[in-house]
């Protein structure tokens, strides 16, 4: 098996991380429009991470393989997949976000997002959710925020998905899948031109080749946790191609055209937009129980 080593920030300085090199060809996130049924809120937990040195390969096993079981048992815990940092892209699309070099994306559906957040710490403090060996609960080597579904998950208008060869075509393989989280904060008194700025730019950018499918969300009310250190809004594209550097090639070719506009309310100087890599396909309870 072949290695690669990766580079992310950790504080003010740099480690590299040892991955298995691997084609990122999982599918994203639960099909449909991801919108929550009546009565409740869709939001996603987003927790980044980085394993304790030299503990990696336990890390990884734990979190791909314990972990997401033992939550998405819970209520309101209703789906989870991991990424990992791509770091080739370059020039990078913001110098912040690369702190960790793993995240986890969990899906809830709750009346609240404080419920279900509260049952998970219940879990962990009694046992139910097993700790990971390789994880590291150091203050400050993690990062989560908690954001709220602002409108169903928006696909391309013209109805085309994720591409898929021919079963006789033998020597063609399937585009890479990636994500972009493209965390952004309002100019100060500019959110209401912010997000109508930013639901045009969802329509331009799913015209590009590649650019399959997005969903907007807003950092979410936690009762009794501190808000995630995170920018306010979060767009979570999804895309395919050769590499994350194409798909952000062109991305950056129809900025330059004019085909998509930037958005004149967006503060860029606190933006995180950052690609990740899936490694583990999407999970939910049915999974752990059939």
């Amino acid at each position: 098996m072949r290695f690669v080593c990766k580079m992310f920030l950790i504080g003010a300085g740099a480690a590299c991380a040892t991955f298995t090199a691997a084609q990122a060809q999982w599918s994203i996130g639960a099909p449909g429009k991801r919108e929550a049924p009546a009565g409740k809120h869709r939001y996603v937990y987003l927790v980044f991470a980085n394993p304790i040195p030299g503990r990696e390969a336990e890390f990884n096993e734990w979190y791909s393989i314990v972990h997401p079981g033992d939550l998405v048992q819970l209520p309101g815990w209703i789906g989870a997949q991991r990424f990992r940092l791509v770091t080739s892209v370059q020039p990078p699309p913001t110098a912040a976000g690369y702190k960790h070099g793993y995240l986890m994306i969990w899906d809830l559906e709750a009346a609240d997002a404080g419920t279900p957040l509260a049952m998970s710490s219940a879990a962990i403090a009694g046992g139910k959710s097993r700790r990971g060996a390789g994880f590291n609960y150091n203050p400050g080597a993690g990062s989560s925020g908690t954001y709220e579904a602002m409108g169903p998950r928006i696909t391309r208008p013209d109805g085309k998905g994720p591409t898929l060869t021919d079963p006789s075509d033998n020597k063609t393989p399937r585009p890479n899948r990636y994500i972009l989280l493209e965390f952004t904060n309002a100019l100060p008194g500019k959110d209401a031109d912010f997000d109508k700025f930013a639901k045009q730019r969802i329509q331009s950018v799913l015209a590009l080749p590649g650019w399959l499918a997005a969903q907007r969300f807003r950092m979410a009310e936690t009762t009794g946790r501190p808000p995630g250190d995170k920018p306010k809004y979060l767009t979570m594209w999804e895309a395919e191609g050769a590499s994350a550097q194409a798909i952000n090639g062109t991305l950056n070719h129809a900025r330059e055209s004019g085909a998509v506009a930037k958005n004149a309310a967006a503060d860029e100087h606190t933006a995180e937009i950052v690609y990740w890599e899936p490694i583990t396909p999407h999970i939910t309870k049915d999974d752990f129980e059939r």
